[in-house]
């Protein structure tokens, strides 16, 4: 606590103007670098997936039952890499950190402190896309983590310079699963010491960079590409999108709608199906100890292989399928959700069949959006812009210093005292891409979904069973305060418009600052009443304008 009380600290947040014009670090095609000089002609497609299965940890016995593991009060299995024991059947000899005595653990992100994943429910995958027109290309990955910080998405994109590979920018989008190893830090053994391994997260880097050599080997001329949506409230007509999503916070503003890209050979052959949705994949909650990708695995095997159930049964549509995480802060999330199936199976709780049921039937939303898709005529194009953000949450400072949260800070000298004069800013990145009438925009965190879509006319709850406010809420928002629009996807301006969270980064909740309240003590290290746990995980008040600000000038930019 004596660090954390050393950093609290005041900040001059006056905006500085800047006598250059401002233009993207990239922007493709005609780039002044001679960088991708044109798009011109076909466009082709490449698509790969590769398992992100830490290639070595040790699991654990659970003594005393409470789901966290102890030094002091539960056992591991030392057993090394393969976790097969000398008792076990197959074993042939001791293999890599076997027997030991150190316990390679593999620390889950979500839920708490010291929590090791015990073994394998389903798989996590870095799963590539690689778009290329003439002389323009980008490889768009994402993968089954928690997240993913920009100083390891610049080590990605300065591998794949090195390998030659011909990509002139690099997307990473985090999938955002709490099933999966921590990336970030925030979830290791105890709240001081970080759960980011760099061996694992090294391996991760050259798995990702592995990944879009495969999709460049797979490279194909695309003869069709088709955009479709889904509105996942039309689905269940006494529930609509509460079928399958909760939002925890007021004001209740939803995501809607799921969108979808396919891209298809000349051989009418699926490439890949990129399916766009946002809630967090943590249905499993803190009973499970299987390292999953959440929902996002049984969505991803409904759309390349079909489902199947009593009552009916669908075929998929092949290809590599291919999710990128939405907006899902505020908070959109599959926990305490009731889900009626289609043979009329009501299912609670944290059960992989929960799980697989909701992945499910956002699939089959995913299949009727490719059914009812348009086709657009590519043209790609892109631009990429970095900039630096205040990090006003103590609590994330202190973890910043004491390397819990392993990053670079910039315009901060760490040898003196955080001031006005020295205070500490991340890097960041944003991206704008498109395709034709397709148009991505990264964020690099959680957007809550009204900076984007407004709503707060209650129009957006996405289900009848929600208010927008809850009448028990102790310390409602104050609607009244709430800005005005146009919000951010009307800014986008494009046919289709797709907003991609946990892309190239993440940092946290993006909260607009109307609604951004602190405890009245202890800020940052407690929620204030009402809900607002996410001001603890969020870079504080300025970030949720900074960020639009930052959108509108990639948005309003031309050549």
């Amino acid at each position: 606590m004596t660090l954390l009380t050393l950093l609290i600290a005041c900040k001059d947040d006056t905006p500085t103007d800047s006598a250059e014009p401002w233009a993207p670090d990239l922007y493709c095609p005609g780039d002044p670098s001679g960088a991708c000089a044109d798009a011109d002609g076909t466009l082709s497609a490449g698509a790969s997936n590769r398992t992100l299965i830490p290639p070595c940890f040790e699991t654990w016995e659970d003594v005393d039952g409470n789901g966290t593991w102890s030094s002091s009060a539960d056992g591991f299995l030392d057993c090394g890499c393969d976790q097969i024991c000398p008792d076990d059947e197959g074993w042939t000899g001791a293999d890599e950190g076997e027997g030991d005595g150190e316990f390679a653990a593999v620390w889950m992100a979500g839920f708490g402190n010291g929590h090791p994943a015990r073994g394998v429910g389903d798989d996590l995958s870095a799963r590539t896309l690689v778009l290329r027109q003439g002389g323009t290309s980008v490889a768009i990955v994402s993968v089954d983590l928690v997240g993913f910080f920009n100083d390891d998405v610049i080590a990605v994109r300065e591998a794949v310079a090195a390998e030659g590979l011909e990509i002139d920018h690099v997307l990473i989008s985090a999938t955002h699963t709490h099933e999966g190893p921590d990336t970030v830090g925030l979830w290791g053994r105890t709240v001081t010491k970080s759960g980011y391994d760099p061996e694992y997260v090294g391996w991760v880097r050259d798995e990702i960079v592995a990944g879009i050599r495969d999709a460049v080997a797979d490279e194909r001329a695309v003869s069709t590409a088709r955009v479709g949506s889904a509105d996942v409230r039309t689905y269940d007509e006494v529930k609509g999108s509460a079928n399958v999503l909760r939002d925890t916070r007021d004001p209740v503003v939803a995501v809607w709608e799921l969108g979808t890209l396919q891209l298809i050979d000349e051989d009418q052959a699926t490439i890949a199906t990129v399916i766009h949705w946002g809630s967090h994949p943590e249905t499993l909650s803190d009973d499970n100890d299987l390292l999953s990708a959440d929902f996002v695995h049984s969505l991803r095997e409904t759309v390349e292989s079909g489902a199947e159930w009593d009552s009916r049964s669908r075929e998929g549509v092949g290809g590599t399928a291919i999710y990128l995480q939405g907006m899902v802060g505020g908070m959109m999330t599959t926990l305490r959700v009731e889900t009626t199936t289609p043979d009329g199976d009501v299912l609670t709780g944290s059960s992989f069949e929960h799980t697989y049921a909701i992945g499910t039937l956002l699939g089959e939303m995913a299949l009727d959006a490719v059914d009812s898709a348009a086709t657009i005529e590519p043209d790609l194009s892109l631009a990429h812009t970095r900039f630096d953000l205040p990090v006003d949450n103590i609590a994330f400072q202190a973890m910043f210093k004491i390397g819990v949260l392993p990053r670079t800070l910039y315009n901060y000298d760490p040898d003196e005292d955080i001031t006005d004069d020295n205070w500490p800013d991340v890097r960041t990145d944003m991206d704008l891409i498109s395709l034709g009438d397709l148009t991505l925009l990264t964020i690099p965190g959680e957007l809550f979904p009204e900076v984007a879509l407004g709503g707060y006319d209650g129009s957006l709850t996405g289900s009848p069973l929600y208010d927008i406010v809850k009448d028990d809420n102790p310390n409602p928002p104050d609607l009244d305060q709430a800005p005005e629009g146009p919000y951010l996807l009307e800014t986008i301006g494009a046919p289709d418009a797709w907003i991609v969270g946990l892309a190239n980064d993440e940092l946290g909740y993006i909260i607009p600052e109307f609604n951004f309240e602190l405890h009245d003590t202890i800020p940052y290290l407690d929620e204030a009443e009402g809900d607002h746990y996410e001001e603890t995980n969020s870079l504080g008040p300025q970030t949720a304008g900074l960020v639009t600000e930052q959108a509108d000038r990639l948005l309003s930019w031309s050549p």
